[in-house]
Order: C-alpha cells, then structure tokens, then sequence
C-alpha cells in the first residue's frame, strides 16, 4: 500500500520574486521581496500599496496567448513542474489529473468587460469566456493532454493547500498515479478593493507577527507540485523531492472572515496532519506559517502553534513579504518552498518583523538559516475558517499505509429547491434589455427555518444552501462533520454588486458587507457556522461536474474515516450577466433554457446508517478525449460500476445540443457491452440548464432507486471536457 503513496517529483512556480524555482530561492535567500507598487491596473485610492504583482511578461515566458491572466499563471507553473518531473506524456494519460486551488479565476479579464459596460456602454463579453475558475484546470489538460481527474477548489485562502491534500487522497485512492496540484490566481480589482473594504492591508506592506503589524500585501501567483505514486516514480528512475507524509482539513465553524480567537481550527488540522504522518509534534523542524500580518490571524496562528507545540514550537516564519498573499494559490507557493527548504536544508526568513509582541510571545526566523531538516509543516487558512495543513518530508522517510479505496456511503437525507414553473426574467441594467425564458426558484419555501439575521444579511443563494443543508441534516454535535457545496460559478448577485459599486464609483464608498459573500466557498462556510461542522469544509467548482467534485470529497473524508458524516451538494443561481451574455452568444434557445437551484445531501458511512434512502457505490471524475469515442467511454463506466445492478442511465441530455449525441451513443455502448438495453432518462427539462443541474439530477436519481428498488447511473459530461459519474443503489 506505501507504493501509492503520493511523493513529489516536480515543481513550477510563478510569483513577484521569480519565475523558476532557483530565482525565487535567490531572491529569499538575498532577503529580496517582490513587494512593489501596483501597476496592473488602476487604483485611485491603493495604487502605491505594496503588492506582489508579477511583473514579467506571461507571454514572452511562453504562455499560452488565449485564457486569463490566472490560466496564464498557472499554466507556466504546471509547464516547469512537467519539466522537472520528466515526465513523458506520449501515452496513458488517463492516469494523469490535475487539481487546482484557484479562487479569482478570470476576475481580472472579466472586469475588463465590466468596465467598459459601465464606462462606456458597451457590451465586448470575449474577456468573460475564461471567467471561471476552473478554466485554468481545463487549460493545464488540454494542452498537456490529462484525462485524469480535474477539479478547481475555492476556498480563499486555503485553496492551493486543500487542492494539493484532495490530490493526494486521488492517488491513494487509485484514481491516479500522477496528479499535478496546486493553485493559481491573479490580481484583481475585486480582492484588492475588498481586501481594502475590510482594513485587511498593511500601508507599509505586510509584517507578520510583528507587534506594529497592520494587515497583509496581497500578490498572486502560481505554484504546481507533481505529485506520483512511490512506485510511479521509481518505476521510470524520478528524482524523488520530497514526500507529502501528511495532511489535515478542518473548519472553524465560527465566523465568515474572522479565525476562531483561540486557533481552534487551525490546531485540528495541525494535529490531523501529524496523526496522518505518524509523527509527534517533536519531529517537526520548521513550519511555514500562514501569517498574514493582521492582528487576529497572526495572533490566532500563535495560540494554535503553542497549543499543538506546547513549549517547543519549532523555528517558524510567513513568507508572505516575498510574494504577498496570493489568495488561492498562496498555499501553493508555500508548498513548493517547504519542498525546496528539504532539498536544501535550508529555512527561508520572516521578512517585515522586527518588534516582538507580547501576546504573541514567540519569535518568527528573522534571516535564512542552515538546518538539519526531515520533516516540516504548511499551514493555510482561509476565509470561512477554511484550514489545511500540509507535512512535507525527506524522501527516505517512513510512509505510513492508508485505506486506498473509497467505501460506499449511505444518503440519510436530502435537502431540494427546485425551479418550478419557467418564466420570463426582464435583463436588468446596466447591460442590454432583454428577456429570457428561465427555470426559477421562486420565492424560497422554508425561508421560515433561518433566522431573520440570515434573512437580511445572507444572499438568496447563500439561503437556498443553508435551508436545503437544515432539511437534509440533523446536527449532532458528537458528529465530526465534513461539508463539500460546489458551485460553477458562485456567488454572481453579492460579486456583481460589490464590482458595479465599486467601478463606478472609482473605488470611492466600498461595500464591505458584500465582498466576505462574494467567495465561492461562501455557502460551505456558512452551513458549517450554521450547523457546526468542523470537519473539511471545501468548495468545489468544476463547471457542470461541481456536484460530483463534492460528492468525491464527500465520500472520500468519510472512506478515510477522517469525518463521521458529510454534507454534499450543489449551488447556483439565476444572474444578468451570464443571461445577458448566454444570450448574446446564442446559448440560449427554446430547448437549452437557464436555470438555478440547491441540492444538499447528508450522507454516512455505510455500516453506521439505519434506514439510509439510498447508497452511493461509486463516483468517479475525469476527462474525455475529442473526437468523442463512445465505446471508450463504456468501459470507463463498466471499470468502475457494476452494471449488472443498473437499470438506468439518468444522463444530462436533452438541453445542449452539443453534447446530446454523446450521451446517447454512450447508453448505446452500454448496452453494446452487457448485451440488455439500459433505460435512458433525462433531468434537465425538469430544471433547465445550469452548472449545479447534475445535483438535482442526483435527487432525481434517489427518488428513482426507492420507488423501484434497481440502481440508476449518473452520468454528466462538461462542455469543456470533463465528465463524471456516480452511482446509486438500494
């Protein structure tokens, strides 16, 4: 079992201070930071704030000229980790993934648009085409041909860290033997605005655990690990770097952007890191902290390490004023120093400190410093109380065996909103009147079962997560409880409003309110405050396979027995821009109708449940090749269900033209392959077309299996080539 275990082979990394690996270990071991003024874009009001803005020309370092400027990033980074791993891509890829951290996606591109509507008038959408986060996922795949697992996670701060743990868990349980994994993001005016909004920045740049500290520098970047099997990599002679021995996941449950004031979160997952890796706190030499530089993290992060340490907490210190916090991909870049700290036994310094404080009380490396290193510690925590520690280690280091496949899990309640009858939705200002035909939700049902705080200071969507989470589960505080929502494309009323203000006014009156519920992982972290659950809390965004993203990580914290139960679903929702430019684009037709909606899903390892509604015997995610070959897809599915117990194929068909002949050829082949016919059934037409439609399809499917008592498949495929499945059973 310890050859699947994940070691690292390659790195990539793209900040402020460098482009390569050795230029940014030049830079710190100078004492060199990247921290400058902003020159992206125009800030009337921040515009000489230290950022740590990448200052090279993607382009001329070989980018590719189509994407964001966060696809960029990341695909430069994913370039140079294929490069140092050796890796040879001629063939099965299949057995390849990748796994990204990413938070801002095409931001930045997309404000362009905005800009130019609100400015000008004009509509010019060609910058939104990449606005998604996972668009730098689907990027780094199809140009290095991957079809493994793919998947972009949102969970702020903690993105790039959580990314590179579910990528572990990928090949421990055989859903790969290679997966790169990591986070990018860029600069963009919303997370600088709203950092701004909050009183989050330091004026002078950021000074973690200093006593004058007065907020963080934000940055961007990219940072990409290659992660491989043990056996993967002695098999083809690979530079072993490191090993990741370790990691934990937890969740605050306590605030929106505020850590829990005694690290509560943030010691879980230390010690969860450690009890994976088999160590005592004694074996940790050197932990890169999250330290921002504002006054509650950095004192929060201390308490953590002191009650994880005790009165031994090893040489520390936050990078952060070489790069600046690169939201997503800050863990990222992180990872790929403690890696580097390894290989050359070095610990990088703490720039900015130069006061100790008292209520700290504990002293960050003030310069680079030579040392006997085997194991050391990452820490990344983000908004919502997101935390994920990593442990890197020496490569002759003992790995500890692991549970390599996930178990079935029991769904022991289901939590729906709906759209119900269609209607026509007017498109509002400042874009073109128009009208669309829409599959609407409506007034919520239930709105009763939330406080009238969470009515007024919560969105709708934020809403409809947290009373289908309340119908599906019922808290039990002994429980150790995960939450996975994902969503394709997040919160868009909170981002539209705080991006149209902020635009239009020059930066001038900021909402602040608006900019913590404008984060992808907002309605995660706000079902874990609502229902205290203090397990992995995760935000999934994977286009039209966000729902089975989350179901995966999901089953997977429950397989691990890391969690005791799991909270699994989707979220989206109806908004004018994606309406507006659907339309303009031609998407929408009489058939191919918008939609929105909520599914959350309560679910419990097998042997605990009693009178579970259904199980799910199998999820799986990955990309498909083009052309599309409908007969290789079949035995994909055969490989990982057992059709012998399926009657019925529930399939996203009926809605996109494009994809409708792959569906049907793909039941045809089914078929082909165990010689009866499979019953081919739709959802779509039920709730129109939206990225977290596959979640309602997956209550579509559970009814199913209780009325008739036979196993039904779930099969979804994205427009932009990835695809899952996932199967429920009696």
């Amino acid at each position: 079992m310890t050859a699947r275990f994940p070691v690292i082979t390659g790195l990539g990394i793209v900040a402020a201070p460098g482009c390569r690996v050795d230029e940014v270990w030049d830079s710190i071991r100078a004492g060199t930071s990247g921290l400058q003024p902003l020159s992206l874009f125009d800030s009337p009001r921040y515009g000489q704030v230290p950022t740590g803005e990448v200052r090279h020309n993607l382009i001329a370092l070989g980018a590719p000229t189509h994407g964001s400027r966060s696809d960029q990033l990341g695909w430069l980074a994913a370039r140079d980790a294929l490069r140092s791993a050796g890796l040879d891509l001629s063939g099965g890829t299949e057995r390849v993934g990748v796994l990204l951290g990413c938070s801002v996606g095409g931001s930045f591109d997309s404000e362009r648009f905005l800009t130019t509507l609100l400015k000008q008038g004009k509509m010019r959408a060609r910058p939104t085409r990449f606005h998604e986060c996972v668009s730098v996922v689907d990027l780094i795949a199809d140009t290095f041909g991957l079809y493994g697992p793919s998947m972009a996670i949102a969970t702020a701060c903690s993105s790039g860290a959580l990314a590179i743990a579910t990528a572990a868990e990928m090949i421990l349980a055989g859903e790969a033997d290679v997966m790169l994994a990591g986070g990018a993001d860029s600069l963009s005016r919303m997370t600088w605005a709203g950092f701004h909004s909050l009183l989050l920045v330091d004026d002078a740049g950021c000074r973690p655990f200093d006593r004058h500290r007065a907020g963080t520098s934000l940055g961007e970047g990219a940072g990409i690990l290659a992660l491989e099997t043990e056996a993967s990599a002695r098999q083809r002679g690979a530079t072993i770097l490191a090993r990741l021995s370790g990691w934990g996941l937890s969740c605050d449950a306590h605030h929106s952007t505020a850590p829990h004031p005694e690290g509560a979160g943030a010691i879980a997952a230390m010690q969860g890191a450690l009890r994976r890796a088999g160590l005592t706190s004694a074996a940790i030499d050197y932990i890169n902290a999250h330290g921002t530089g504002t006054r509650d993290n950095d004192l929060a992060e201390a308490k953590a390490l002191k009650s994880v340490f005790g009165d031994r907490v090893p040489p520390f210190s936050s990078t952060k004023g070489f790069f600046g916090h690169a939201l997503a991909a800050s863990g990222a870049l992180e990872a790929v120093l403690c890696v580097e700290a390894l290989r050359r036994q070095e610990m990088p310094p703490n720039p900015g400190f130069t006061v100790l404080d008292p209520a700290i009380g504990l002293t960050p490396l003030p310069l680079l410093q030579s040392a006997s290193l085997a194991h050391v510690m990452s820490n990344s925590f983000g908004f919502g109380g997101n935390n994920a520690v990593l442990i890197f280690s020496k490569p002759e280091s003992e790995a500890v065996p692991r549970l390599a496949h996930p178990a079935p899990g029991a769904i022991t309640g289901l939590g729906v909103i709906g759209p119900g009858a269609t209607c026509v939705r007017d498109i509002e200002p400042p874009l073109p009147p128009g009208s669309v035909t829409v599959h609407s939700c409506g007034a919520l049902a239930d709105a009763a079962l939330l406080s009238s705080n969470q009515r007024r200071r919560l969105s709708r969507l934020i809403q409809m997560a947290l009373i289908t989470a309340r119908r599906s589960h019922t808290p039990d505080p002994a429980q150790r409880l995960a939450v996975a929502i994902g969503t394709g494309l997040g919160f868009l009323e909170d981002a539209a409003a705080f991006l149209e203000n902020l635009i239009s006014k020059d930066e001038r009156e900021p909402m602040p309110a608006r900019f913590p519920n404008s984060v992808h992982n907002a309605a995660a972290a706000q079902v874990a405050i609502d229902l205290g659950a203090r397990a992995m809390n995760s935000a999934p965004t994977n286009g039209e396979i966000s729902f089975e993203s989350a179901l995966w990580q999901g089953m997977c914290q429950l397989a691990t027995g890391e969690a005791d139960g799991a909270l699994v679903g989707a979220v989206d929702e109806l908004n004018k821009y994606p309406l507006s430019i659907g339309q303009r684009w031609g998407f929408w037709t009489d058939r191919t109708g918008p939609g929105e909606g909520a599914m959350v899903a309560s679910l419990t390892r097998e042997e605990t449940a009693t009178t579970p509604l259904a199980r799910v015997t199998a999820v799986r995610l990955g990309r498909y090749r083009r052309p599309f070959d409908a007969v290789r897809e079949a035995e994909w599915i055969a490989s990982a269900v057992n059709l012998a117990a399926v009657d019925v194929v529930l399939s996203g068909a009926g809605s996109v033209p494009a994809l409708d002949a792959h569906y049907h050829a793909v039941v045809t082949a089914l078929g082909d392959l165990t010689g009866r016919a499979l019953e081919h059934q739709t959802y779509k037409q039920l709730c129109g077309e939206f990225h977290a439609a596959s979640a309602f399809g997956f209550s579509v499917a559970v009814e199913r299996v209780r009325q008739t008592g036979r196993g039904v498949l779930l099969y979804t495929l994205s427009l932009r080539g990835a695809k899952a499945l996932c199967c429920v059973q009696p």
